[in-house]
């Protein structure tokens, strides 16, 4: 058994036994460990199973698609979402994987195709003449003289990233507390794996199919979850062939308002996937689908359970109606954020995997919502940058990831005696909530300044 494996099936097991610790915390504790959310999502596909709409459940806000994957919990166990969830979450560690070592086999595509271009010259550099170019890339040896780098170095490289993520404690206990977001985060990376797969030195055909199933995959994630949908200006760009000639403005609004053909297939895949769901869960569930699904997800309040820095705000105007003017400006800043570093970050492989991480935690931090289960959303893409930071001291190593799990325990220690003591401490939970934002924002900066991006660039 591989090395990997072994990890995968150690990973396995304390997903397992957390889950069954779950079971008798929820019996034994004032505070549960299963997800409130597992519970509606439950209850939703009891009602499936009884023949009426999931939407009959008090605040089920989910694709009915959820409900579906959960019937199981009715006739099988109660537990069974909670594996199925622990199964998505170990299978995007392996996803993580495809995508770095592809980037191993991307290198050896696009070096060979160099290599075709530059035979002559090559050979006789490296192997004297009459030599078939063949044997230039038959050992481990050749690919380290053209600079390519070994195998065993990406794979180093993915075992470190994959395990990063399955033994992330705060993942694990999230997916076995039965949340679903490890299901649209596995989406996600797969939008992404078949993403990058497409490369200029490949049959055209070969490359119009990762389109589309990278158009697939990302129709699903935004179905089950809104927020990929925020990625979209980040996969239109990358498949842009003019985007690293982007100098000023008049460059990149020609590039963004010419597609190609790549960039036209992705947009209609996505568009075919998400009205086909949508159509049918309208025919069948009618405008409470949208509203509960979609719409509501844009207007919601949360003045609870929410680290968001505007948790307070929220919470002074919960009695007052809707303002546009307040949904505007809380979603001004995250909105050019995004924009800004869809552009800036989308050009090569090696940014726009930084990108999607940085559009992910920019979404998360300026949320107006914000809840545990909504970090899986980056931290899903942070192994795939990870091997990037190597600028980072040993100190700030240490001290980022303290300040962050440190202002999170702050924030729960006063929703704790709120929520379960019944101490006004709403003052005390907005003071942690714009703590936990300057840790973020401290973070994002620091990550941003010692990001490198000096390896190899791939398209």
């Amino acid at each position: 058994m591989s090395s990997f494996k072994k990890h995968l099936l150690i990973s396995l097991i304390v997903r397992l036994v957390l889950i069954i610790y779950g079971e008798i915390q929820d019996k034994i504790s004032e505070v549960p460990y299963t997800d409130v959310d597992y519970r509606v999502v439950t209850d939703g596909s009891r009602h499936i199973h009884n023949g009426n709409s999931p939407f009959n459940r008090h605040t089920y806000r989910y694709t009915p698609l959820l409900a579906i994957f959960l019937l199981p919990n009715i006739y099988i166990h109660r537990c069974f979402g909670k594996i199925l969830f622990a199964l998505f979450d170990l299978m995007i560690a392996v996803i993580i994987k495809w995508i770095i070592m592809d980037e191993y086999h991307t290198l050896i595509v696009n070096q060979t195709a160099t290599v075709e271009d530059n035979k002559a010259k090559i050979e006789k550099k490296y192997f004297g003449t009459g030599k078939s170019k063949v044997r230039l890339l038959n050992t481990k040896k050749d690919l380290r003289l053209i600079g390519l780098g070994d195998r065993t170095k990406f794979e180093r490289m993915s075992n470190f990233a994959a395990n990063f993520w399955l033994y992330n404690p705060l993942t694990m206990v999230i997916a076995t507390r039965g949340n679903g977001d490890a299901l649209s985060s596995c989406l996600v990376l797969l939008s992404v794996y078949y993403l990058l797969k497409i490369n200029d030195n490949v049959r055209e055909k070969e490359n119009e199919k990762n389109v589309v199933l990278s158009g697939i995959f990302h129709g699903l994630a935004i179905h089950f979850r809104l927020y990929p949908v925020f990625f979209s200006l980040a996969y239109y760009m990358y498949l842009s062939n003019n985007n690293r000639q982007i100098t000023d403005i008049h460059s990149l609004i020609n590039c963004f308002l010419k597609p190609n053909r790549k960039q036209m297939i992705l947009i209609l895949t996505v568009m075919k996937v998400l009205i086909f769901l949508t159509g049918i869960f309208y025919l069948l569930y009618n405008y409470k689908f949208l509203y509960e699904s979609m719409i509501y997800h844009f207007v919601r309040k949360d003045t609870r359970h929410n680290f968001s820095l505007y948790f307070y705000l929220q919470y002074l105007n919960s009695g007052v109606r809707i303002n546009i003017l307040e949904k505007f400006l809380t979603f001004t800043p995250q909105l050019v954020l995004i924009l800004l570093i869809s552009f800036r970050f989308s050009r090569t492989r090696q940014t726009f995997q930084f990108c999607l991480f940085l559009i992910a935690f920019i979404m998360v931090m300026y949320n107006p919502v914000i809840t545990s289960q909504y970090f899986v959303w980056f931290l899903s893409l942070f192994p795939l940058t990870i091997n990037n930071f190597r600028s980072l001291t040993t100190k700030q190593i240490i001290i980022l990831p303290v300040l962050w799990f440190a202002g999170q325990g702050l924030w729960l220690l006063c929703g704790y005696f709120l929520e379960f003591k019944g101490f006004n401490s709403f003052d005390f939970l907005w003071l942690a909530s714009a703590i936990f934002f300057i840790i973020n924002v401290v973070i994002l900066q620091t990550l941003i300044e010692n990001y490198d991006d000096s390896s190899i660039k791939i398209k």
